[in-house]
């Protein structure tokens, strides 16, 4: 496929609005991961500084998504469900490669796949040669493995697989052609992750928050409920785990938001000063968002049925 269209969900067009505002902008302020989502602040103290506080919670988010994927940690071999042989991997929105790296340094995928709409993140994937890793500048809808993946990560992504003109038929329908997807492409008994913001305090992205971010930060996308995401994924999926985090999403973007501040002059020579302070009221705006339950974090592991369900319209 081409960089300029997307058969579903939000336009390459739109995705590149935001992720490809520049590489060396967003490494100011995410950390050495490159990791563009909430991290795991479990065990983690408030006092700690983000330096060090920041990329250990990252790592914590990739290692709990590689868990809910099926991937063996290190030294503890195969079992039933996951090849000892070494896992291979799709991570379906791979951003920076932040999992991809570290599923393949750490041995936990012997060979991965990743998907983005963004060229930007494409060519900064393609410069890190990472062995056994293929990037694609494709979506998810017009993926065609060669031969099925043990496991399956999205992580941030699926805030984008509908759109904010679809009425609640056209998203359900979106969503289960994603799940349907999927089950196809992975072999039986294998496991996937799933992690995405989700709308909960709130019926829809209505108010000065919400038309601020779709207008100036993220065009095109929308976010689903926990129900259509559990309805559509049940044809093909049994739910294994599902953990809703919004406090690790909001000390995730105070964390960026703090590391903004302090690179405001580097970030303006970058995008210039009207940038900079789009994304400090971006970031600001979304902690307040989880922060008072409008919006939550869910974390949803999956494992593959064997045949699809016959449910009942």
């Amino acid at each position: 496929m081409t960089a300029t269209t997307v058969g579903i969900g939000t336009s390459a067009a739109d995705i590149e609005f935001h992720y490809d505002l520049g590489n060396e902008f967003y490494a100011l302020w995410l950390d050495e991961t490159r990791t563009y989502s909430a991290a795991v602040w479990d065990g983690i103290d408030p006092a700690e500084p983000h330096t060090t506080a920041l990329p250990r919670a990252q790592r914590a988010k990739l290692d709990l998504h590689l868990d809910l994927a099926g991937a063996p940690r290190p030294g503890t071999g195969g079992t039933a469900s996951t090849p000892s042989t070494g896992l291979r991997l799709l991570d379906v929105g791979c951003g920076w490669g932040g999992l991809l790296a570290h599923a393949v340094r750490t041995g936990r995928a012997a060979e991965a796949t990743g998907l983005t709409l963004s060229r930007a993140q494409h060519a900064h994937v393609r410069s890190l040669g990472l062995p056994g890793v293929d990037v694609r500048l494709e979506g998810w809808d017009r993926h065609h493995p060669e031969r099925p993946y043990d496991g399956i990560v999205s992580v941030g992504a699926f805030e984008h697989f509908a759109t904010a003109d679809l009425d609640a038929a056209g998203r359900l329908a979106a969503y289960r052609a994603y799940f349907e997807r999927c089950h196809g492409w992975l072999r039986p008994g294998a496991r996937m992750s799933l992690q995405t913001i989700a709308y909960d305090g709130v019926a829809g992205g209505d108010g000065p928050v919400g038309s601020f971010v779709a207008a100036e930060i993220f065009p095109g996308a929308v976010l689903p409920r926990l129900g259509e995401i559990v309805l559509a994924s049940d044809p093909y999926f049994a739910v294994t785990t599902v953990r809703a985090s919004a406090e690790d999403y909001a000390r995730t973007l105070a964390a960026w938001s703090a590391r903004l501040l302090r690179a405001r002059a580097a970030a303006e020579e970058l995008v210039g000063p009207d940038g900079y302070h789009r994304y400090r009221r971006y970031l600001r705006a979304c902690e307040v968002t989880f922060l008072r339950g409008a919006a939550t974090l869910y974390r949803i592991g999956f494992r593959r049925r064997d045949e699809p369900l016959r449910l009942p319209v």
